[in-house]
């Protein structure tokens, strides 16, 4: 066991500095280097508007698609994988195809299908154009594809009923019936109706919307904590924990009690009562089949997220709550309408402003970091830039900065957060990721640059992201000190960027159209059954489906039947990635719904190292074994660095307390260093694993059952981050 971390608000950053920026000795000997600015960028918002296409555009774009669907060898490929018999194509090209012979093998068969319905698809036209009208080019292939599955059901369902011979109409009916059974599995036209509880009540919803610092969740918890039983769904664990936190210390409102609350995310269950009548949890954790006086969903614009957004659908179609209060931004107005409209509800819209103004400065920084104040918050979007910065301003100013980045666990951000709105420290410097679940006492809004590197190139920040981190300058009730302004003021760092940053805060608000939707397990696991060319693997508990995740995702993303004038297919971009993982570390052995609990696991595929533990894991897991953290975490160098930076904060403090001891007034030796950027990045890797480990016991308890080890390990994973994020 690994001795636990001393953690002291000595703990000295140059060995972190020297890596990421020149030491203060080498810039007072070198001239700094110029290195040009990039061209600034603005948000696609402001200069590509989307012009609606014509009627024409529209009509030429859907036969184009129409025939690209036909010729497609993609389509024929996977058509060819539904079983559907050779006798039954024969049959049907003998009586739709004219012209030709009849074909000598099954992918010529659905070659000369495709073709006669390109050649008739006059239906297609209105489905077709609305689709694409509303999402583009994705949704137009799955309207051609929906188009085909039709157009062939009633074509053997024709030849069934012409056919004369009794063969021939158990054949057609057969495949009839297997068109129709693909077409029900893949219809999402009416998620609402899938949530009969949620269906029997006429409940009243309650959309609360309004900028960053209006107040409008306040009135929501009021209305939670004054229920008998009640829910509070949040896009983060951070800001579930944090309202669990204030429920049960009564700090929600000063006329309200302390409350019993329970938590419940991903990683982690508090039971504070089992009698408890509230619970604070992630939104993906929130339970569609318990009844609820008050539910609350926070940041209800998240319902428009391409990867996390159908848990948003799922809550707000799915939730048997009596109010139902909706939290966010005034984007989601019309599609919350169409919504509750669709669900039979009925729905009240509560407008916010916010309670300080938000100015623009009249101009910004300049470029030089000397003129950052105290109470500011500078944001940059990459570790690098960040603590580049912090060397830079505390050079600068003699002010002591706070640090908040995505990759930081999330109890270090929450100290960090409490330690700036203290006036411990004097500056945040932060990421993007102050923009949800952090309240800060921020003066000033500064931004570093307004575009972002997504792994591939840099690109602007969009209007949404601009003004919601924008909002977070001069929050309500955190003026630092009685001589401030409660107003909010918002600036970039370079003058080449200001002119972008008023054209976004002054943008009006852009309405998010469509929900985001995902099959649910059942849909899938019955869907993978339809391909009979796949073997199963067949013990005496287990009957695996070997198809491959990406494969049956694929599938379903290609074929899915979605309204387009509420709903949008997620991307599945996550479970294609984990596929192969999935399909080479499982070894066959895995079934669809243990295949599809893996391709959920909430691992960042950027780190190379936790993708590599996930994949141990799952290979101990597929073989019977019980998982052990350690073993998994081998030759990563994720827990060498642990130790190592335990065992230099105890030789820190000893000599720390030596000096002391014997001059007190002595400065503290230079070698006290504790981190680099590499060793920072395998302590982040640690601590990823680490939470990924306890997200699994949730799904595979009997196999991941070391949990409350792992859960204290966590815990003293924690402590170098909390250490290494203070200031000297």
């Amino acid at each position: 066991m690994l001795p636990r971390a001393r953690c002291t608000p000595t703990v000295v950053w140059r060995a972190l500095h020297q890596s990421l920026a020149p030491s203060r000795e080498a810039k007072r000997t070198q001239k700094p280097r110029s290195r040009p600015r990039p061209r600034p960028l603005a948000p696609l918002e402001l200069t590509a508007p989307r012009r609606p296409a014509t009627a024409a555009e529209l009509e030429r774009r859907v036969r184009e698609a129409a025939e690209a669907y036909a010729t497609s060898r993609a389509s024929i490929q996977r058509l060819d994988e539904w079983g559907f018999s050779r006798k039954a194509l024969e049959l049907l090209c003998g009586r739709v195809v004219r012209g030709q012979a009849l074909p000598t093998s099954s992918t010529e068969a659905w070659a000369q299908l495709l073709r006669a319905w390109a050649s008739a698809q006059g239906s297609l036209s209105i489905q077709g154009m609305r689709a694409y009208a509303q999402q583009g080019d994705d949704a137009l292939r799955r309207a051609c594809a929906q188009s085909f599955l039709a157009w062939l059901g009633r074509a053997w369902r024709h030849v069934r009923g012409d056919a004369q011979a009794t063969a021939q109409q158990r054949t057609a009916a057969a495949a009839a019936a297997r068109v129709e059974h693909i077409q029900a599995l893949t219809n999402l036209r009416t998620p609402s109706l899938a949530y009969a509880h949620a269906r029997s009540l006429t409940r009243q919803v309650h959309l609360h919307v309004g900028p960053t610092n209006s107040g409008k969740t306040h009135g929501a918890l009021v209305a939670l904590t004054r229920a008998r039983t009640g829910l509070y769904a949040a896009p983060l664990r951070l800001l579930a924990h944090e309202v669990w936190d204030r429920i049960n210390h009564g700090t929600v409102a000063p006329s309200i009690p302390p409350r019993a609350c329970n938590l419940r995310t991903g990683e982690e269950v508090r039971v504070v009562s089992e009698y408890a009548g509230l619970v604070a949890c992630t939104v993906e954790m929130a339970d569609v089949t318990r009844s609820y006086d008050v539910a609350v969903i926070d940041e209800i614009q998240m319902i428009a997220d391409t990867q996390r957004g159908f848990a948003w659908t799922q809550a707000v179609l799915g939730l048997p709550a009596k109010e139902l209060h909706l939290c966010g931004e005034a984007s989601a107005v019309p599609l919350i309408r169409r919504l509750v409209e669709l669900c039979g509800d009925e729905l009240h819209v509560h407008e916010y402003e916010r309670l300080t103004p938000l100015q623009v400065a009249p101009q910004s920084l300049r470029g030089d970091l000397s003129r950052v104040q105290r109470g500011d918050c500078v944001v940059a979007f990459s570790r690098s830039a960040i603590f580049a910065l912090k060397e830079h301003i505390e050079a600068k100013t003699g002010l002591h900065c706070a640090v908040a980045y995505g990759a930081l666990p999330p109890e270090t951000k929450s100290e960090q957060a409490k330690l700036f709105n203290a006036g411990e420290l004097d500056v945040m410097v932060a990421s993007d990721a102050i923009g949800m679940g952090l309240n800060l006492k921020i003066q000033r809004v500064i931004f570093d640059t307004l575009s972002k590197w997504n792994g591939s190139e840099r690109v602007p920040l969009s209007l949404s992201q601009i003004k919601q981190i924008a909002g977070r300058a001069g929050r309500y009730g955190t003026a630092r000190n009685t001589g401030h302004s409660p107003s909010g003021w918002v600036l970039t760092r370079h003058e080449d960027e200001m002119d972008t940053l008023r054209a976004a805060l002054a943008a009006p608000v852009r309405p998010i159209t469509h929900a985001s939707l995902q099959p649910s397990s059942r849909q899938l696991e019955d869907l993978s059954m339809l391909h009979p060319r796949v073997t199963a693997r067949r013990s005496a508990s287990r009957a695996a489906p070997a198809q491959a995740v990406s494969t049956l995702y694929g599938d379903f993303y290609a074929l899915a039947d979605v309204d387009a004038r509420a709903f949008a297919l997620a991307d599945f971009e996550t479970q294609q990635a984990l596929s192969p993982l999935i399909e080479s570390r499982g070894g066959g052995l895995l079934t669809h719904a243990e295949k599809e609990k893996w391709s959920n696991t909430p691992v960042n595929l950027r780190d190379e190292r936790a993708v590599a533990w996930l994949g141990r894991a799952m290979e101990l897991y597929a073989r019977g074994e019980l998982v052990d953290f350690e073993v998994c975490a081998r030759g990563l160098d994720t827990i060498e660095a642990e130790q190592a930076v335990a065992d230099r904060m105890d030789a820190a403090h000893a000599r720390r307390e030596a000096a002391r001891s014997a001059a007190p007034a002595a400065a503290w030796a230079d070698d006290d260093d504790v981190l680099s950027i590499h060793t920072l990045m395998l302590l982040e890797s640690l601590h990823r694993t680490l939470t990924l480990y306890l997200w699994l016991g949730f799904r595979f308890p009997l196999a991941f059952c070391f949990r409350q080890d792992v859960e204290a390990r966590k815990r003293r994973a924690e402590a170098p981050f909390v250490c290494a994020v203070r200031s000297a």
